[in-house]
């Protein structure tokens, strides 16, 4: 029996039958393996196999989903979704979509299985779990967004930064001949209080183009004693030319304390809250409140927010008859890139930005609001110190020389004024409004030069242009750079060019003339 050709191929079909039977072990072992859900349904959608996948993602044991559907052990939503795809799969021979299971996103794909007759037997498909390549694509495309961004404000910076130089060569005529018109106006005549006014909304435009400026460039700034209400007025200026008329702004500011702060900060809060408001008021209307009061905290307030402690603080409100917010969204408006806005109206960050400016400050802020009856966010800042009444032009005494400089500015109107102030305090002054012109008189006079001002910003030849042409020809004469705003030069690069200083504008008399004594005297050998 054992020699006869029937046992021989009865051995040898045996062999065939286990050699198949351990392919297929090796098979179903690697489908058990895989962390993508491997299945096979048949024609009523029933499964007929199912790898170990399915326990993890659906804690279930693999033999009660074996000859179950999906409506037999999933949510009806996953399974509503599940069966679309495999109805299409059915249908078309192919499926692919994507699907949420327990917080996580899986791409799915399904074919149709036909036997030797072609006809319909179920269908096959991979569920993949793909969660970490959505989650990079999110930050890839929130990174683009964020570039996006950095451009736009780059954009900013160069548009504000071109306007800034304009704004401060008229800033420095309203501020320098308003100071020489105090100097020489009769000190009782009732035009000093009026020309007052002049200087003093002329340096408080000076302050606001350096917060605008440094907002758009996005750059650090030192905290610093600044009056919360003078901010604020200004702030309310420019939000009041964007503003339907529908919309009123309504001021209560009782206080002129100090806080220490970032004027550019307290800006951008201001802006973010009055926006916000603003758009909440957008369909219907309504009004604007902003007030500033001076108010000291007890034991009864602080309790309840353990980062205040008891003192003064100044205590600034927002508050809007708008559409209001609903109570399961006060918890997170501060949580960044959350935003109840359309798509492309909000970054969801402005909140989250103002709560972390209070927090720096040792502040709090809170917010109050009812669907339909409009919002109302407190802030509480810790005062420094009460501020004295606003200052005035202070004619100070002046230091004085008898120097002679070289003055150097395109605008004819900013020539005239830097002679008149420095001629006022003694010094000599030749002036040039064009840089070329200055090199060539420079070129055949540069003994009878003490010192040269020189703008930043002209056509031709840049001022650091300038002053490197001239010290070339006299390596000892003092540069003074002048400039409303320059992208590439700060002091570290004066320095290293051998500017001597840097002085901002608006030009302010007593401001230029200590720097022009200062650099004269460092000058002198001791």
């Amino acid at each position: 029996m054992k020699d006869s050709p029937e046992y021989d191929a009865l051995k040898k079909r045996v062999a065939e039958l286990e050699e198949r039977l351990s392919r297929q072990k090796q098979v179903e072992a690697m489908i058990d393996s895989s962390t993508d859900l491997i299945f096979l349904k048949d024609s009523q959608l029933r499964y007929v196999i199912a790898n170990r996948a399915h326990e993890q993602v659906f804690n279930i044991k693999i033999e009660n989903v074996i000859g179950k559907t999906d409506f037999d052990f999933m949510p009806d939503e996953i399974a509503e979704n599940l069966q679309k795809s495999d109805l299409a799969a059915l249908k078309n021979g192919y499926s692919s979509n994507e699907i949420e299971i327990n917080n996580r996103y899986y791409h799915v794909v399904k074919q149709r299985v036909l036997d030797s007759d072609r006809q319909d037997v179920g269908i096959t498909g991979v569920i993949r779990d793909t969660s970490e390549i959505k989650q990079e694509k999110i930050e890839k495309n929130e990174l683009e967004k964020r570039l996006r961004q950095s451009q736009k404000l780059e954009a900013i910076g160069t548009l504000a930064g071109g306007i800034s130089h304009d704004f401060n060569n008229i800033l420095t005529a309203i501020l320098g001949y308003t100071e020489i018109a105090l100097e020489e106006v009769d000190a009782e005549s009732g035009v000093t209080d009026l020309l007052d006014e002049v200087y003093n909304a002329g340096i408080r435009a000076r302050d606001l183009v350096k917060q605008i400026l440094a907002f758009a460039r996005q750059t650090e700034q030192e905290l610093k004693p600044v009056r919360i209400d003078l901010i604020a007025k200004e702030a309310l200026k420019l939000i009041r030319s964007t503003l339907p008329t529908t919309i009123a702004i309504v001021t209560y500011f009782k206080s002129k304390s100090l806080v220490m702060a970032d004027p550019t900060q307290i800006l951008q809060i201001i802006m973010n809250l009055c926006a916000n408001a603003a758009y909440a008021m957008e369909a219907e209307g309504g009004t604007l409140k902003v007030s500033l009061k001076d108010v000291v905290l007890g034991s009864q307030i602080t309790d309840n927010y353990p980062e205040l402690a008891p003192g003064f603080y100044l205590k600034l409100e927002v508050e809007d008859t708008g559409v209001g917010i609903d109570e399961k969204n006060v918890d997170a408006i501060f949580e960044p890139y959350f935003t109840t806005k359309e798509a492309g109206e909000g970054t969801g960050l402005g909140l989250a930005v103002v709560h972390g400016i209070v927090k720096s400050y040792f502040g709090e802020i809170i917010v109050e609001s009812e669907p339909g009856k409009g919002s109302l966010f407190i802030i509480y800042l810790p005062v420094i110190k009460s501020s004295e009444t606003e200052k005035r032009f202070d004619p100070m005494e002046i230091p004085m020389g008898s120097e002679h400089i070289l003055f150097v500015d395109d605008e004819v109107t900013i020539a005239r004024l830097g002679k008149k102030m420095l001629e006022s305090i003694g010094y000599s002054v030749t002036t040039r409004t064009s840089s070329i012109e200055a090199l060539e008189l420079f070129k055949y006079r540069a003994d009878i030069f003490d010192l040269v001002i020189t703008d930043m910003t002209m056509p031709n030849m840049t001022g650091d242009r300038l002053a490197s042409e001239m010290m070339r020809i006299r390596p000892d004469i003092p540069v003074i750079l002048c400039t409303g705003y320059s992208k590439k030069f700060v002091d570290e690069d004066a320095i290293e060019n051998g500017i001597k200083a840097l002085q901002m504008k608006p030009l302010i008399k007593k401001e230029l003339a200590k720097t022009v004594r200062k650099v004269l005297d460092d000058k002198k050998p001791s």
